[in-house]
């Protein structure tokens, strides 16, 4: 790979740059969803097979989504926090330029 990324120019630097980021900032978004739904979940000393049935989602996906490992559906989301009593809301945040150093 190293022999490979010699051949790379600029333009393939910035794109990797970018891509690494956005894909860096997709697992930290992930994992924060699933620890506040942990938290929410244990919180209301719920187990994730309770959860599972209120929800109507597999435990597995739970399970999944906690890890921050899982890719959930709108759908999923929503029967999650309605079971939770929950309202899934959307934030808008700041964006910034990735740029390499």
């Amino acid at each position: 790979m190293q022999d490979f990324r010699k051949s790379w120019t600029e333009d393939d630097w910035k794109i990797y740059y970018a891509v690494s980021a956005d894909f860096q900032k997709e697992m930290r978004d992930r994992s924060e969803l699933g620890a506040a739904l942990q938290s929410a979940r244990k919180a209301q000393s719920l187990t994730q097979p309770k959860l599972s049935e209120l929800a109507d989602v597999q435990q597995a996906e739970i399970s999944r989504i906690e890890r921050g490992v899982g890719n959930p559906t709108a759908t999923t989301l929503f029967r999650l926090t309605h079971a939770l009593g929950l309202k899934l809301v959307v934030i808008p945040e700041e964006r910034t330029e990735i740029t390499r150093q």
